[in-house]
């Protein structure tokens, strides 16, 4: 399986806070519902429990559509799918081992196996006319040290410094620098790729059948060409001190080959004379001869299939649509987040709740409506209790008209529209449900509060305790109310004896009034002359 965009998975984080506030707003709405839903003391129906489910299955259907999405978007990829290609010309990757057992010093003419591996590319690289070249370094790991070129001066500057303190890594892996250098081919390649190991077969992570699996995976031929003799050779770690023995590992290199060519899926047309996975020895005969017959085919051009890794974005993408799609299935309700705020017209809710048990058309409409007030959506809220209130009648069901007149009265209530609340609320007169009522006059004792009759204000709070004597708000309204009406009759005497007051002062506080406006006259030109004067000497 493959990963195309790893970091997508990081937008799966943002999805837990809100997980986490979408739960815990679910649960405080539903509790509250679910209160006054009790507090109707109506029993025998499930539609509160089926509302609760909908919005429920609707918040995790819509956050398994997002987790989809973010699949898509990552690029996962499991299974390979057979790509015929139509390719010509050939591109070579040298993969250069410069691990210190590359050091040893057993090839002819007391060359090290580095110094030989370089000597050989360099002939090569003379006979491969204008095949494109990419230069791979492995010890460690692997690195494209020079990519696929034409400029056979810059791959032999490169061969001419190969050295293991070309690269800080250590240990050596062979199979690393086989997958760069599938690594260092473009994708849908036009050329018939080619990978030239140039190595002991010394490694320390046991890499390397996998890496040939991989090249296997992508029909990429490999040529494993060794270099040294089996018999051991002292050298220097890279430590520079520990004195360590390494041979050429022959045997290892042909065992891993002779493995994956029995997995092999396909093979370009131009190779089904010989596996393409193959040991070379460097010292054998004819074994130049043989690597420049791979890239000196007179097959100017060769179909080819590549094995490519089959992106699943579209199963995501799917499987996103159809939660998305569901989500609405299970519930038609937009939830949004809530506030949680103390509204004065909390009675509507349940006084709702118990429409419930009269009216089975207008279960859901009357749910939909008190979900769009409790989120501040008047406009909403104001269209389903309207639609509520045009089909009861219709069907001629007085219960429910009062009960979607109240709701309405509440909606405008809630945006400040008191006549036409007041006008709904005249509605609920004829209602035979106390509780209605009580609520009824409640709201109207709000919109009188609001307006500043307090008197009146106290008497319809007054019928709401009569009517409902649990109404606890209707009872401490009512004494706010009448505290707002008596400190207004305080202010409205104390005018009136300060008015009064004023107008029968005696002349004797009118004289001492203006003796003393006169004396602060005085004062005021006695200072004046005394600046006159000094300014006066001054100027003389």
């Amino acid at each position: 399986m493959g990963i195309e965009r790893p970091y997508a998975f990081v937008f799966l984080l943002l999805l837990i806070p809100i997980a986490i506030y979408s739960i815990f707003s679910f649960k405080r709405a539903t509790s509250f519902l679910g209160k006054m839903y009790k507090e109707t003391s109506f029993s025998g129906n499930n539609d509160f429990s089926k509302f609760k489910n909908a919005i429920l299955w609707r918040t995790v259907f819509r956050l398994a559509a997002c987790v989809m999405v973010i699949f898509a978007f990552a690029g996962i990829s499991w299974g390979l799918k057979p790509v015929p290609l139509q390719k010509s010309g050939d591109a070579v990757s040298f993969v250069f081992d410069i691990s210190y057992s590359m050091t040893a010093t057993d090839c002819p003419d007391g060359l090290s196996r580095l110094e030989a591996a370089s000597a050989y590319a360099n002939g090569l690289l003379e006979r491969m006319g204008g095949t494109e070249v990419s230069v791979v370094l492995a010890k460690g790991d692997g690195v494209i040290a020079l990519p696929l070129t034409q400029d056979v001066s810059a791959v032999k500057s490169l061969l001419e410094n190969l050295s293991p303190s070309l690269m800080t890594s250590a240990g050596s892996s062979i199979g690393k620098g086989i997958q760069a250098a599938i690594q260092s081919f473009p994708t849908n390649c036009s050329h018939n790729p080619h990978i030239w190991v140039f190595t002991d077969g010394d490694e320390t992570d046991s890499n390397l059948v996998r890496a040939l699996e991989d090249a296997g995976k992508f029909a990429f031929p490999v040529t494993l060409i060794g270099f040294g003799q089996p018999n051991p050779v002292e050298i220097t770690a890279g430590d520079g001190k520990t004195k360590v023995k390494t041979s050429l590992r022959a045997d290892k290199m042909i065992d891993a080959a002779a493995f994956v060519n029995q997995k092999k899926l396909s093979v370009p047309s131009a190779l089904n004379n010989r596996p393409y996975i193959t040991y070379l020895a460097a010292d054998s005969d004819g074994s130049a001869l043989t690597l420049l017959k791979e890239v000196s085919s007179k097959v100017s051009s060769v179909e080819s299939t590549e094995f490519l890794p089959v992106s699943r974005h579209g199963i995501f993408l799917f499987f996103g649509l159809l939660f998305f799609v569901l989500s609405y299935f299970a519930g038609e309700f937009d939830i949004h987040f809530f506030k949680n705020k103390k509204l004065s017209l909390l009675t509507m809710v349940f006084v709702l709740v118990n429409l419930l048990s009269s009216c089975k058309s207008g279960k859901g409409t009357v749910l939909r409506g008190i979900w769009d007030w409790h989120q501040k959506e008047y406009q909403k809220a104001t269209g389903q209790f309207l639609r509520t209130y045009i089909d009861a009648k219709i069907e001629d069901n007085m219960v429910l008209q009062h009960y979607a007149s109240f709701n309405l009265a509440s909606t405008y209530l809630m945006q400040e529209e008191y006549e036409a609340a007041l006008q709904r609320l005249d509605q609920v007169e004829g209602s035979d449900d106390a509780k209605l009522k009580s609520a009824a006059c409640y709201n109207i004792g709000i919109i009188k509060n609001r307006q500043g009759r307090y008197d009146e204000a106290s008497e319809y709070f007054k019928k709401a305790i009569l009517l409902d004597n649990s109404n606890i708000d209707a009872k401490i309204n009512l004494e706010f109310s009448v505290q707002l009406a008596q400190s207004r009759s305080a202010q409205s005497a104390e005018t009136e004896m300060t008015a009064t007051s004023i107008d029968n002062k005696d002349n004797t506080l009118s004289d001492q009034v203006f003796t003393l406006i006169q004396q602060e006259e005085r004062e005021q030109w006695k200072k004046l002359q005394s600046n006159r004067k000094e300014s006066s000497a001054i100027d003389y």
